[in-house]
């Protein structure tokens, strides 16, 4: 009667063994201290000939060489003009492409931009509620 230890590193190996070793009629002996599971041979057990680690082919993948590719000067430069131009704060206004009411809720609400809300009336602030409401549930049906 042999006896094999089996170390699984996760609960669905833990599984596999399992099920393998009920198909197998082989006794599983689980240590819960090291995880592993201890997988016993009896006279009815259905080992059979061939493992099948023997069955499937090894795959030769060669890993891609990595390269890291350095930056020209040009480059460095060109990169940082364009994340200088984009500016969603409100800095630079005319160059950025989001509106000015979405600019606080991606980049932060600036002081003015908090002041300004704060000096509108209940009414007004109501009013730009219920537009900007409108606007994002415009194409929803109840």
């Amino acid at each position: 009667r042999g006896r094999v230890e089996i170390l699984t590193a996760t609960s669905y190996q833990r599984l596999l063994v399992h099920r393998c070793s009920s198909y197998y009629k082989v006794i599983p002996e689980s240590d819960t201290g090291s995880k592993s599971i201890w997988i016993s041979f009896c006279p009815e057990s259905r080992i059979p000939p061939k493992r099948i680690s023997e069955l499937v082919p090894v795959e030769q993948t060669k890993q891609p060489a990595i390269k890291i590719m350095s930056r020209s000067a040009q480059d460095r430069i060109r990169v940082q003009s364009q994340s200088r131009t984009g500016s969603v704060n409100g800095e630079d206004a005319e160059s950025s492409d989001v509106e000015p009411s979405e600019a606080g809720s991606i980049g932060g609400r600036s002081g003015a931009q908090y002041r300004q809300k704060k000096a509108l009336t209940l009414e007004e602030r109501e009013a730009a509620y219920n537009e900007a409401r409108s606007r994002i549930f415009m194409d929803f049906e109840e």
